[in-house]
């Protein structure tokens, strides 16, 4: 091998490596990276819906989040709010579920990831995830439910200090089935309202303002949400 021919080996193989698609783990890392430094936050939430059936005003919550991965909700009033979209935490993917697949799309500067709940028990088939590479945080997830249902959120970041953090969150529901018992992203409806009159179609908007990083939050916050369920 003559030494130009070397020299082209060695450069192919170290752009190989810098070209080199991160894992699953080595992204959901990379997620969880963009909190390093925040132990907790409190967020001003003005929640708007528009739902099949649900005739709901326009309503206001404050979310708690404190590490790896405790969400609480304060509202005056009902409060109708996705669990798996508004109270999504980045230390939950990588707790909850196992890495099916990675594909990357280079012309968006996203990944898909494909993922699985680990628990049998559940009634999810899987879940999708839209990760932009460019700050690395989660643009959109989508969660089909095993009875033609589908739950896709949406998010918009703003940069609050150096960290990139929900500004918008768009939930869509939307279903090819007649059924009317409720999908399972209804975790914070009250039970009188788990009925016919659960919604298949439609939207809820959510904007995030105020936010308020590492107030010292007390484990006490969290634990009134545990004593009230």
């Amino acid at each position: 091998m003559t030494r130009s021919s070397a020299l082209s080996l060695l450069l192919s193989c170290l752009l190989a490596v810098g070209s080199a698609q991160p894992s699953g783990e080595e992204i959901l890392k990379k997620i969880e990276a963009n909190y390093a430094g925040i132990q907790d936050y409190s967020v001003s939430l003005d929640v708007a819906v528009d739902l099949e059936r649900l005739k709901v005003p326009q309503m206001k919550a404050t979310m708690h989040f404190k590490q790896p991965d405790k969400v609480h909700f304060e509202s005056e009033g009902f409060a109708l709010l996705p669990k798996e979209g508004v109270g999504f935490t980045p230390k939950s993917l990588s707790s909850r579920f196992d890495v099916e697949s990675v594909k990357e799309e280079k012309e968006r500067s996203q990944y898909i990831l494909t993922l699985k709940l680990r628990s049998d028990r559940t009634k999810l088939r899987k879940t999708f995830v839209l990760v932009d590479s460019k700050n690395w945080t989660v643009s959109q997830i989508t969660t089909p439910q095993f009875d033609g249902r589908q739950m896709t959120a949406e998010f918009e970041y703003q940069q609050i200090e150096t960290h990139w953090l929900p500004a918008q969150l768009t939930v869509t529901f939307s279903s090819d089935t007649t059924e009317t018992e409720p999908p399972d992203a209804f975790g914070q409806l009250p039970a009188a309202q788990r009925s016919s009159q659960i919604p298949r179609t439609g939207t809820i908007k959510i904007r995030y303002s105020d936010y308020r990083l590492n107030t010292g939050l007390n484990d006490d916050v969290f634990q009134q949400k545990a004593a009230k369920n």
